[in-house]
C-alpha cells in the first residue's frame, strides 16, 4: 500500500511539473506573440522604435527601412505570416484603417490586394496611393520579399528597405521626390484571423525633409 501511495504521489508531482512547464511555455509564447512586431524605423545607422499605435517620425529625404520581428512564411502548413504595408499621401484613406476592422472591408488590405513585386521578387520602391499593399514575407533565401537581419532569437528580425518612391506611375529616388509627408499603415495579422486586433497595427506619419 505504501509503495502504491508513494508511486501515486510521485506521479502527481510529475504531472504538476509537466502542467506548470506547459503553462509557462504558453505564457511565454503569448507574450512573444503580443510583442511580435517590435517595429522600428532605420535610417543612417539610427533605429527609432515605434511603441505607439500612431507615431510621427522625422526623416531625411534619403533611403530608410522598416525593421521588425515576425514568423517566417510557412507555405507547407498554410501559415502565411507576412507584414502588410500600405502607403498614402491621402490622410483620409490612412484614417480608415483602425483596430477592430476586418481586412476584407478595407480596400488596401482586402484579400487579393497584395501588389506584385519587381522581377527581383523584392519591392524596389514604395508604391504610394495604389489600391493595394506591399505583401512582404520571408520563407527562405529563394522565396522572400524581405532582408533577414537576425535568425538567432525566438523570432527572426526582418527589414523592408525603402530606397525609392513610386507614385503617379513614376519611380523616383526619395531625394528627388516632391513628397514631404507619407502615411504608412503597417500590419501583421499575427493570429491570421483576418481582423486587425490590438497589437497588430502601427500607423506611421513620416515627415521627410
Amino acid at each position: 500500500m505504501k509503495t502504491i501511495t508513494k508511486t501515486l504521489r510521485l506521479l502527481s508531482i510529475l504531472i504538476t511539473v509537466v502542467i506548470s512547464a506547459q503553462a509557462c511555455k504558453a505564457i511565454k509564447q503569448e507574450k512573444q506573440d503580443s510583442d511580435a512586431i517590435q517595429l522600428s524605423v532605420f535610417q543612417n545607422g539610427k533605429e527609432t522604435p515605434i511603441n505607439k499605435l500612431e507615431k510621427t517620425v522625422h526623416l531625411k529625404k534619403s533611403p530608410f527601412s522598416l525593421r521588425f520581428f515576425n514568423r517566417k512564411y510557412d507555405l507547407d502548413n498554410k501559415k502565411f505570416y507576412a507584414a502588410q504595408i500600405a502607403a498614402f499621401t491621402n490622410k483620409a484613406e490612412f484614417d480608415k484603417i483602425t483596430i477592430g476592422s476586418s481586412k476584407a472591408d478595407l480596400t488596401y488590405f482586402e484579400p487579393g490586394s497584395g501588389m506584385a513585386a519587381h522581377r527581383s521578387r523584392m519591392y524596389e520602391a514604395l508604391f504610394i496611393d495604389k489600391v493595394g499593399h506591399h505583401y512582404t514575407f520571408y520563407q527562405n533565401t529563394n522565396n522572400r520579399r524581405l532582408n533577414l537581419l537576425d535568425d538567432t532569437g525566438e523570432l527572426p528580425k526582418f527589414e523592408f528597405e525603402i530606397n525609392a518612391l513610386h507614385y503617379n506611375d513614376t519611380q523616383v529616388n526619395i531625394s528627388d521626390s516632391n513628397i514631404n509627408k507619407l502615411y504608412i499603415a503597417f500590419l501583421i495579422d499575427k493570429n491570421l484571423n483576418g481582423i486587425i486586433d490590438k497589437g497588430e497595427l502601427h500607423k506611421l506619419i513620416i515627415k521627410l525633409k
